[in-house]
């Protein structure tokens, strides 16, 4: 049966890849500032998708933004185990359009045809399609014999998810399952299939500083008047020690340290300074902020935070000016532990405690999720772990993940204790959410025999 499953996904990957290409042109970015029509023509053109394929009971769940996720299913025998298979229509936005080496929203092979370029390629339109191939595969394979699958597509995943909750509370009877598939996560390294059991929290803070009706002239005015830029990268720089350390008080209690058989997995997976520098792209002389031996559990299962945007005039028209106001956003990555409301919370607090001068400070907070540890003792993980490593020919990694998918914990909470599988296609080289994203092809084909070869020993 393997055999016969990798020729036939081999002969169908160039159709799977013009499926990707298509929701890839679509320019679906989950947030306010963009036009939101791209993220109904992806839902759209999901749901097209899904009535291609056979699906039944094809439908819009729709939260309140109004960027729908799209049901359906395809049923076989109430005996039979039925999984839930979830994925992200939304993307980031391109961020500086002037480095990607290709245009965003068209999906383009590489020269050596080894990766496909394009904004959502692995993060995470692959995901999607690698369901309904799998789907394709495991029906023509076993009919009717095969499991109950049910298909859950996200289309604010990248803004927050703050819908989600209330989309899976509703829907609960629609989506009650044996299980989850999250393809939104990645492999270790390009040809090492890994199965996620960790995520970091995630929240995030806007914080604005003002201190004059309007800009001044820097050279009448500065020197009284507190420079609001300079203000700001003070508060944030006592937010944490020249180690990374985070400052405020008890920011880090309940924090869940990794287990000897964690670490001992961590080891295992022989990541070394020299290859997080290339994965990461660290310039020469840049020296990170914990040892070697000490980057993965620094990834995994310690908290960080992150100024992801700042802004004080313009850099295109800088001018000798006093600033009357500046703005930070300040991202948090949470450990298993810890909980999203109370570290948010925490963090405005300290911030606003650090402000001087009486000047005018606003906080506005994001939605938060907390961080994810999954049980890996139900049998359904092992299943997974053995179709990976036959798909791959290469043994599965259980490995941890620094960013959030809000949906995992989501989904544990809404739908009862069921085992949560954490699997995707990206790899250190996607560059997910930056520039120049891209999709490791070779991994896309083994990603969809290993989710076949899961749904086929179901039954």
């Amino acid at each position: 049966m393997e055999q016969q499953i990798k020729k036939a996904i081999k002969a169908k990957m160039p159709t799977y890849i013009q499926q990707l290409s298509k929701l890839v042109s679509i320019p679906s970015i989950s947030f306010d500032n963009f036009d939101q029509k791209y993220v109904l023509e992806s839902a759209e053109a999901v749901k097209q998708m899904f009535a291609e394929a056979g699906l039944t009971n094809i439908q819009f769940l729709t939260p309140e933004s109004g960027r729908h996720t799209v049901y359906a299913e395809s049923l076989t025998s109430p005996d039979k185990p039925t999984i839930l298979l979830y994925a992200h229509h939304d993307v980031q936005p391109p961020m500086r359009e002037a480095l990607w080496n290709t245009k965003p929203f068209e999906a383009t092979v590489s020269a050596d045809g080894e990766r496909l370029f394009g904004r959502g390629t692995a993060d995470d339109k692959a995901g999607i399609i690698m369901h309904l191939a799998a789907l394709e595969q495991v029906r023509a394979l076993k009919k009717n014999d095969g499991p109950n699958l049910k298909f859950i597509i996200e289309g604010e995943e990248e803004s927050g998810s703050a819908g989600f909750a209330g989309i899976l509370k509703k829907h609960a009877e629609l989506l009650k399952a044996d299980a989850v598939i999250i393809a939104d996560l990645g492999n270790f390294a390009k040809g090492t299939p890994s199965i996620t059991t960790t995520l970091r929290g995630m929240s995030a803070v806007s914080v604005e500083l003002k201190a004059t009706k309007a800009p001044l002239h820097s050279g009448s005015w500065s020197g009284p008047i507190p420079d609001v830029g300079q203000v700001l990268c003070r508060m944030i720089a006592e937010l944490t020690d020249g180690t990374g350390k985070i400052l405020i008080p008890g920011f880090e209690d309940g924090l869940v340290p990794p287990t000897a058989e964690d670490l001992a997995s961590y080891r295992s997976l022989g990541m070394t300074e020299e290859i997080f520098r290339n994965d990461g792209g660290v310039l020469d002389g840049v020296k990170l902020k914990c040892s070697e031996d000490e980057i993965l559990t620094t990834l995994w299962r310690k908290p960080s935070l992150v100024v992801t945007a700042m802004e004080v005039g313009s850099r295109m028209n800088a001018g000798n000016v006093l600033q009357d106001s500046a703005y930070a956003r300040i991202g948090i990555r949470l450990a298993p532990g810890m909980d999203a409301d109370r570290c948010t919370q925490l963090l405005v607090d300290f911030l606003k405690q650090h402000v001087p001068y009486g000047i005018q400070c606003n906080i506005v907070t994001e939605d938060g999720a907390n961080p994810f540890v999954t049980d890996t003792s139900h049998p359904f993980f092992k299943k997974m772990s053995d179709a990976m490593t036959a798909a791959y020919e290469s043994e599965t990694k259980i490995i941890g993940c620094g960013a959030s998918i809000p949906g995992a914990e989501l989904f544990r909470s809404t739908l009862g204790n069921i085992p949560v599988l954490m699997t995707g296609l990206e790899d250190p080289e996607c560059n997910a959410h930056g520039e120049n994203e891209s999709l490791y092809l070779p991994d896309f084909e083994k990603g969809i025999i290993a989710e076949t070869l899961f749904f086929g020993g179901l039954c």
